[in-house]
C-alpha cells in the first residue's frame, strides 16, 4: 500500500500537506502546531516505507525554503533596521545567549552523551524553531536525515518550555523596567469628538508631538465641518475629532475640555471618510506626507491598517502595497482620492515577477560564497542568503521603479506555500531515520540534552532583558522572537495587550535566525 506513495511522490507531498494542515489546527492546551503539523505528518508517512524518501523530489525543498525566508526578510527588515540603534544592547545580549546555548548543546551532547554533530545541530535548530536553521544543518551534513531527527525532537520541547517561560513572566506583576517605561503604540485606536472648553494651542495637547494623538475633523464654533489638516489654535466652543489610543485620547480630552454631545463623524454631508486600499505601485514606499493628499485634495490620513494591525498615521509613516488607508476628505473628492490610491482588489495579490525574481536571484548569489574554518565551512546558503537580501530590500522598499515589498496578502501566501513544501519534503525524506533513532535510548539522550539547552537558552534571554531594563511585555516579545515561533508570540499576546510584545518579536526574529544558522554550521563539525 505504501509503495503507492513511493510511486507517486507528489501525491504523498500534498497528502502530507493536507493532513498536516488539519493537525496544525488542533489545539494542544494554549497552542496549535500550525505549519509544524506538516512536518510531523511527513515524518509519520516517511517512516512507513524507506522507498518513499528516495522518491520524493528533494530539490523542491530549497525553492520552498527560499520563498519562505525571502518573504520573512521583506517583512521583518524594516523593523530590524529601525530598532537596530535603540535595541543594540538587547540584540548583542541575544547573540551571546545563542552562542552560549550552542556551546552547551555541543559540549553536553558530544562530550557527555557522545551524540554526533548533525543530530545536535538539528536539535539546536529545533529548540530555536528555526526552519532555515534546519536547512543549514542539512546542507552541512553528510546525511541530511540526521538533523531532521534532532529538529523533530527539539521543536515540541521548544514550544512547551517557552510557553512555560512566557507564562511565568506574565505572572510577574512587579517587573522593573528602567529603560522601557512607555507602553508603546496603542494596540487599539478610538475616535472621539471633543468640545473645547478653553483656548488651546494644538501642539501643546498631550500626545500630539509624540504622534500618539491626531485630529481628523474640525468644526469651529458656529462654522462648517472640515478636514482638520494642520491645526494651530483651538477656540472655546470648537469641536475636534481625536484619534489615538484610549489612554491618550482620554488625556487629550481632559486637556481640551470634555466629550461633545454629538459625534462629527456621524454627519458625512460635507466631510467623508473611508478605508481605501493602496494598490498603485508608484505610491508604495512613500510616506503619508509624500502622498500629498492635503495639497491635492484637501484630505488627510488618520489610520493605516496593515494586516491585522491598525496604526495611527503620521507624516513619516512609510506605506506599502495592500495597506488600507483611512482617509478623511471633502465628500466631493472621495472618488478622486480612491482613484489616486488605486483601491483595486484585483491588484492585492499581484506580484511583480521582476522584483521577486531579481530579489531571489541576488539572495541565492550572496549565499554562494563560503568560509572554511578547519573542518567547518560557513556560508549563508539557501537559508540565510535570501533572508539577508529580503531584509535589505524590505528596508529599502523600492529602487527607482522597482518596488521590492509585496502586498501583505501575497507575501503571506508565498510564505505559507514555501514553508509547507519545505516541511512536507523534509518530513517525508527523514521519516524512516526518525523512526530508527528517536524511539530509542539515543532518542532519550537527545531529549535530555535539548531540554537542558532550551532551559539554559531561554533563561539567558530573559536574564539579558531583565538586566537591560526591558519591560515585562517587551521581554515576552523578545523571548518569542528569540525562539522565533508565531504560536509563542500569539500566546504572549493572549496574556497581555501591549504593542511592545510585537515590537520585541520583530526586533530579534530575523537576527536570531541568522545567528542560529552560523552556530548550527559550527555544531555540525563536532
Amino acid at each position: 500500500m505504501w509503495q503507492f506513495f513511493a510511486d507517486n511522490p507528489w501525491v504523498a507531498v500534498f497528502s502530507v500537506i493536507t493532513v498536516g494542515a488539519l493537525l496544525g489546527m488542533v489545539r494542544f492546551g494554549p497552542v496549535k502546531l500550525g505549519a509544524a503539523g506538516v512536518l510531523f505528518v511527513g515524518l509519520f508517512v516517511g517512516a512507513l516505507d524507506e522507498d518513499i524518501a528516495a522518491a520524493v523530489p528533494a530539490g523542491v525543498s530549497a525553492l520552498g525554503l527560499a520563498l519562505y525566508v525571502y518573504t520573512v526578510g521583506l517583512e521583518s527588515g524594516p523593523a530590524f533596521f529601525r530598532e537596530l540603534r535603540g535595541q543594540l544592547p538587547v540584540m548583542a545580549g541575544a547573540v551571546v545567549a545563542l552562542a552560549v546555548t550552542a556551546v552547551v548543546v555541543g559540549f553536553v551532547g558530544h562530550s557527555g552523551f557522545g551524540i554526533s554533530g548533525p543530530f545536535l545541530a538539528g536539535g539546536y535548530a529545533g529548540i530555536g524553531t528555526t526552519t532555515p536553521g534546519l536547512a543549514a544543518a542539512q546542507d552541512a551534513s553528510l546525511d541530511p536525515t540526521e538533523p531532521a531527527v534532532g529538529y523533530a525532537i527539539g521543536y515540541p520541547l521548544a514550544v512547551v518550555i517557552t510557553i512555560m517561560f512566557v507564562a511565568a513572566i506574565a505572572a510577574r506583576r512587579s517587573w522593573t523596567a528602567r529603560r522601557d517605561p512607555d507602553s508603546g503604540l496603542p494596540s487599539t485606536l478610538v475616535t472621539r469628538t471633543v468640545q473645547v472648553a478653553h483656548d488651546r494651542v494644538w501642539s501643546e495637547v498631550p500626545g500630539v508631538t509624540e504622534h500618539r494623538v491626531l485630529a481628523s475633523e474640525y468644526r469651529p464654533a458656529g462654522g462648517r465641518t472640515r478636514v482638520a489638516g494642520a491645526l494651530d489654535r483651538l477656540r472655546t466652543g470648537d469641536l475636534v475629532v481625536l484619534v489615538g489610543g484610549e489612554d491618550d485620547v482620554r488625556a487629550a480630552t481632559g486637556f481640551l475640555g470634555s466629550p461633545a454631545p454629538l459625534h462629527l463623524l456621524d454627519d458625512r454631508s460635507a466631510v467623508d471618510y473611508r478605508r481605501i486600499l493602496l494598490t498603485d505601485p508608484a505610491l508604495a514606499g512613500r510616506t503619508v506626507a509624500g502622498l500629498g493628499l492635503a495639497e491635492r485634495y484637501g484630505a488627510a490620513v488618520s489610520r493605516v491598517r496593515r494586516g491585522d494591525f491598525d496604526m495611527l498615521a503620521h507624516d513619516g509613516l512609510v506605506l506599502q502595497l495592500d495597506d488600507r488607508v483611512r482617509v478623511v476628505m471633502p465628500r466631493e473628492r472621495a472618488s478622486e482620492v480612491s482613484a489616486y490610491l488605486g483601491d483595486t482588489e484585483a491588484k492585492v495579490s499581484e506580484v511583480s515577477a521582476v522584483s521577486l525574481g531579481l530579489g531571489l536571484a541576488l539572495g541565492f548569489l550572496i549565499g554562494i560564497p563560503s568560509l572554511t574554518l578547519g573542518s567547518t565551512t560557513l556560508a549563508l546558503g539557501t537559508g540565510a542568503g535570501p533572508l539577508v537580501m529580503g531584509m535589505v530590500l524590505g528596508w529599502r522598499r523600492r529602487t527607482g521603479p522597482l518596488v521590492w515589498t509585496l502586498p501583505t496578502r501575497a507575501n503571506l501566501t508565498l510564505r505559507q506555500i514555501g514553508l509547507l513544501l519545505f516541511l512536507a519534503i523534509v518530513g517525508l525524506t527523514s521519516g524512516y531515520s526518525f523512526r530508527e533513532n528517536a524511539f530509542s535510548l539515543f532518542g532519550l539522550k537527545l531529549v535530555a540534552v535539548l531540554a537542558i539547552g532550551a532551559a539554559v537558552s531561554y533563561a539567558l534571554m530573559v536574564l539579558v532583558a531583565k538586566v537591560l531594563g526591558q519591560s515585562r511585555e517587551r521581554t515576552m516579545g523578545l523571548l518569542s522572537g528569540y525562539v522565533g515561533n508565531p504560536a509563542i508570540v500569539a500566546y504572549a499576546n493572549s496574556r497581555a495587550s501591549d504593542s511592545r510584545i510585537n515590537n520585541g518579536y520583530s526586533t530579534l526574529f530575523a537576527l536570531a535566525i541568522l545567528v542560529k544558522i552560523v552556530c548550527i554550521q559550527l555544531i555540525v563539525g563536532l
